[in-house]
């Protein structure tokens, strides 16, 4: 008995010092190491982006870089450095470039409690924060109060940190408006700043007296999000990613939702709702492409197939090299081989020094609507969501209400993805593979698609699920 005893505690010994250690996500990287994880980053970056001096040159890209590299005086923490790399991939303004942290940093961070604001904002008009849900033990604060500085940090400077950091097509910033709202606006706060136990906080009450406040963290994985009720009409048709309905308010509108471009049973979704579209005579119909961040190229030109009375192309193109067979450029199995199956079997032309390749979806005639369109639009509708977008705008004239799109109107980078990892941090960089430009007559200036109504959402609307958007609608229709 006594060795059965000695065996299973010999196990248990074994089994426990075998085990690997956590990763500690305070661990430091010394000067040298950053130094080195930086200037690999830039290489990398430059060498493997299908256009990455379309809104900066290289000169100055390499100049901002030396000024990052000029501050670090000390080793730094794996979040410390990924702040850095991420404030020089956003200078190439590319919204499918970004930096994540190491996969040992985020299995790591998945389990561990940090220490948030214990708040949740709604953003109004890129510089103005507003409580959404107050999260801390202090019932005198609600929602409406307006934030005004976080630990002495003024609204305005958090923007401007962290949207430096945040990367977006060109110069837009609605993409990283939308992209800090809600919860998310504790993590980018706590990337920036840090996180703390406590925050002092100065608020703005809705009315007019400003106070501050003292208030513990919450813990992060308890974090909480309440979002404002909206009336929603009930579906004819849905997927996970897409509802069909008619207005309440009137019936001869019709509104296709698409929060992504992606799912199953997309081609039958849409195959069923422009039927029933078209059986019911329906006169107005309203693409909602809010807070859709893309999806699947084809699914897009799928939708657009049904809207726009000609074969729609979307063509994309880079240098021809053999990235695809780079140890250093990380990509799945699939992905490597798609390059060479888009030179075999899909158009394609030399231009500029570069292979362009087209997407092709013929127009579906029989079941195509004629219809007057709208396209309701935010910062979020990015990718295919602003190819969608644009195409309509400029090929049907459908009419753009909301804010301006995340997407470039005139094209980005896309279609395929990869990333490099960082030597030493192990931290990943994401790079799209392909540059896509959009087959509609527009000057590139680095802005979204502008909408031909813009909206304005003042806080108590949002906090009240108020839908300016398609009030418009209903206002243009009359």
């Amino acid at each position: 008995m006594k060795s059965i005893y000695a065996i299973i505690i010999l196990f248990i010994c074994i089994n426990t010092f075998s085990q690997k250690a956590s990763f500690d996500i305070q661990k430091k990287y010394t000067v040298t190491e950053v130094l080195q994880d930086i200037d690999y980053a830039e290489k990398y970056l430059i060498k493997f982006h299908p256009d990455p001096f379309r809104y900066i040159t290289k000169d100055s890209l390499h100049a901002y870089v030396l000024r990052v590299k000029s501050t670090i005086s000390v080793p730094l923490t794996e979040m410390q450095l990924r702040f850095r790399i991420k404030s020089i991939t956003a200078k190439i303004g590319c919204g499918h470039t970004d930096v994540g942290a190491s996969k040992a940093y985020t299995k790591a961070i998945s389990k561990t409690n940090r220490p948030a604001l214990p708040f949740n904002v709604i953003v109004v008009d890129t510089n103005r924060l507003f409580i959404l849900n107050n999260l801390s033990s202090d019932t005198t604060i609600k929602p409406g109060d307006e934030i005004l500085s976080i630990d002495n940090h003024s609204t305005n400077n958090i923007f401007k940190t962290i949207y430096s950091i945040y990367t977006t097509d060109g110069y837009n910033n609605t993409y990283k408006k939308q992209g800090i709202k809600h919860n998310w606006f504790k993590y980018y706060y706590g990337f920036c700043y840090g996180f703390h136990s406590t925050y002092t906080v100065q608020l703005k009450k809705t009315n007019g007296s400003v106070s501050n406040y003292t208030l513990n963290c919450i813990p992060s994985l308890k974090d909480t999000l309440i979002l404002p009720n909206k009336t929603n009409p009930d579906c004819i048709y849905k997927t996970k990613t897409c509802n069909y309905s008619l207005l309440s308010d009137n019936a001869k509108i019709a509104v296709i939702d698409v929060d992504a471009f992606k799912g199953k049973g997309w081609r039958r979704f849409f195959r069923k709702t422009f039927k029933d579209i078209n059986q019911k005579k329906i006169d107005h119909l309203v693409i909602d492409l809010r807070s859709n961040g893309g999806g699947e190229i084809m699914d897009g030109l799928n939708l657009l197939s049904y809207l726009i009375p000609e074969t729609v192309t979307l063509p994309f193109d880079r240098r021809p090299n053999l990235l695809v067979l780079n140890p250093r450029f990380k990509m799945g199995a699939f992905s490597r081989i798609t390059p060479f199956i888009f030179s075999t079997l899909m158009p394609q032309w030399p231009k500029h020094g570069r292979l362009r390749h087209y997407l092709i979806a013929l127009p579906k005639k029989r079941k195509s609507y004629k219809g007057t369109i709208y396209v309701l639009i935010n910062g979020k509708s990015f990718s295919m969501s602003g190819v969608a977008a644009s195409y309509l705008k400029y090929k049907v004239n459908a009419t753009i209400i909301g804010e301006e799109t995340g997407g470039n109107v005139a094209g980005s980078n896309a279609v395929l993805s990869g990333k490099i990892l960082l030597p030493n941090s192990r931290i990943q960089v994401f790079l799209p593979f392909y540059h896509i430009y959009h087959d509609i007559k527009v000057t590139n200036i680095g802005r979204g698609l502008m909408p031909d109504y813009p909206t304005h959402y003042t806080s108590e609307d949002l906090l009240n699920g108020v839908d300016v958007d398609l009030e418009k609608v209903l206002e243009l229709v009359k």
